[in-house]
C-alpha cells in the first residue's frame, strides 16, 4: 500500500526542473527487486542502495571519513528501507526522506556522473569498496521463482534502470510492514518482503548464509585488518572457536557480555548487535553495518541455534533434538524449495499508482 505525505510531494515539485533525463516510464520503476534474503526495493532505489555505499560507507550519514572513500561529507544519498519490521523507525524514515530529496535535487548530476563512468568508482577506491559492501538484490522473473542479479551500473541495461527510475522521481519503498500505529508511511510504499530462501537453525548454515556474506568482509571482519579484532573468515571449526565464550575485544565493547553464549541468546553479543533496534541499544553500531538488518527469519534461526546450545556440528550434535523442534518455528522445512514453508512466489511488480 501506498502511503505519501505532503513533504514528499513537495520534494517531487521541487525536483521537477534541472537536466533533461528523457522519458519516464513510471510503470517501469515499480519494478521490485529483492536481496537473497526477501528484502525489497525498487530497482533503481536497489541500484543507488548497492552502488551508493549501503548505508555503511561512501554515501552514507554517520560514518567515519575513512569509510566515504572520497565522497564529499554531506554528500548521502541512503535511500535503504526504513523498516523491515511494524516498529515506526521515524528517524530512519526521516533519513529515507532526506536521501531521497538529495537524489532528486541532484539526480541530473548523479545521472552524468554514473553516464561518464565517473561513479561508482573504479581503481582502487573501487575495489575496497566492493569488498566492503555486501548488499546485493536480484531481479524475479515472471513466474515469481527465478532470480538472476540486477545489472550493474556498469552494464547499459543497469545504467538504463537507474536513469528511468530517475527520471520518474525516484519511487522508494519505505517498509516492508504496516506501521503499527498504522499512521501514514513518511515517503514511500509498504511492500511485502519475500522470503526465498531460508536458514536452517544449524551452526553450518548460519555461518554459510549470515556470516560469511554480512560480516567477513573486507574492511568488517575478514582477517586482514579485522573490526574490533574479530575475525570471522574461514571454516566452521575455526569461527565457532573464535567466538564461542570469547570477550570482545573492541574499544566501545569491553566488558560486555561474551560473543557467544552457548543456550542463552541474551548473553550473546553476536546476537544483540543483529537483532537490537537500533545503534543506542547496543555497543558499538548495530550489524550488520551495511545493507539492511536481518530478516526476522534468519534472526529466528540465529536464536534457536544460541537457545538450543550454540552446537557446531552439522547434525545439531547434542543440540539435534531442541533444534529439530525449532525449525517450524523458524519457517524451516527440510527438503521443501527455499527451505521455507508454504513459500509463495515473489511479485515483480507493484500494481501501484504513482
Amino acid at each position: 500500500m501506498r502511503r505519501l505525505c505532503g513533504a514528499t510531494i513537495s520534494i517531487l515539485l521541487l525536483a521537477s526542473c534541472g537536466p533533461d533525463l528523457g522519458p519516464a516510464d513510471e510503470a517501469a520503476a515499480l519494478e521490485i527487486v529483492y536481496t537473497p534474503d526477501g528484502v525489497p526495493a525498487f530497482a533503481g532505489q536497489a541500484l543507488m542502495i548497492q552502488s551508493c555505499g549501503a548505508g555503511g560507507f561512501c554515501h552514507s550519514e554517520d560514518i567515519d571519513a575513512q569509510e566515504r572513500f572520497g565522497a564529499p561529507l554531506g554528500l548521502d544519498f541512503d535511500v535503504r528501507l526504513a523498516s523491515t519490521s511494524n516498529e515506526v523507525e521515524l528517524e530512519a524514515a526521516d533519513r529515507l526522506l532526506r536521501n531521497q530529496q538529495r537524489v532528486l535535487s541532484m539526480r541530473g548530476h548523479i545521472w552524468e556522473q554514473v553516464q561518464s563512468g565517473e561513479m561508482p568508482p573504479t581503481g582502487e577506491a573501487g575495489r575496497m569498496y566492493a569488498e566492503s559492501v555486501n548488499e546485493r538484490f536480484e531481479r524475479i522473473a515472471d513466474d515469481g521463482v527465478t532470480a538472476t542479479p540486477l545489472p550493474g551500473l556498469d552494464t547499459e541495461e543497469g545504467r538504463e534502470l537507474l536513469r528511468n527510475w530517475l527520471a520518474s522521481r525516484t519511487p522508494v519503498i519505505e517498509r516492508s510492514q504496516e506501521r503499527v500505529d498504522r499512521e501514514p508511511n513518511v515517503t514511500g510504499f509498504t511492500i511485502a518482503a519475500c522470503e526465498r530462501s531460508c536458514v536452517d537453525p544449524t551452526w553450518p548454515a548460519i555461518n554459510a548464509q549470515i556470516i560469511q556474506p554480512s560480516c567477513a568482509l573486507g574492511r568488517c571482519h575478514d582477517n586482514s585488518d579485522p573490526a574490533g579484532s574479530l575475525d570471522l573468515s574461514g571454516s566452521d571449526a575455526e569461527v565457532h572457536a573464535r567466538i564461542l565464550d570469547a570477550a570482545p575485544e573492541g574499544m566501545q565493547c569491553v566488558g560486555e557480555v561474551p560473543l557467544l553464549t552457548a543456550s542463552m541468546p541474551e548473553m550473546s553479543l553476536m546476537y544483540l548487535k543483529v537483532a537490537a533496534a537500533s545503534s543506542d541499544d547496543v555497543c558499538g553500531s548495530r550489524m550488520p553495518l551495511s545493507g539492511n538488518l536481518l530478516s526476522e527469519q534468519r534472526l529466528c534461526a540465529l536464536r534457536a541455534w544460541i537457545q538450543c546450545g550454540a552446537c557446531v556440528e552439522a547434525d545439531g550434535g547434542d543440540c539435534a533434538d531442541c533444534i529439530a523442534g525449532e525449525r517450524e518455528a523458524c519457517n524451516v522445512q527440510l527438503g521443501a524449495p527455499g527451505n521455507c514453508m508454504e513459500t509463495m512466489p515473489c511479485p515483480n511488480r507493484a500494481a501501484l499508482d504513482i
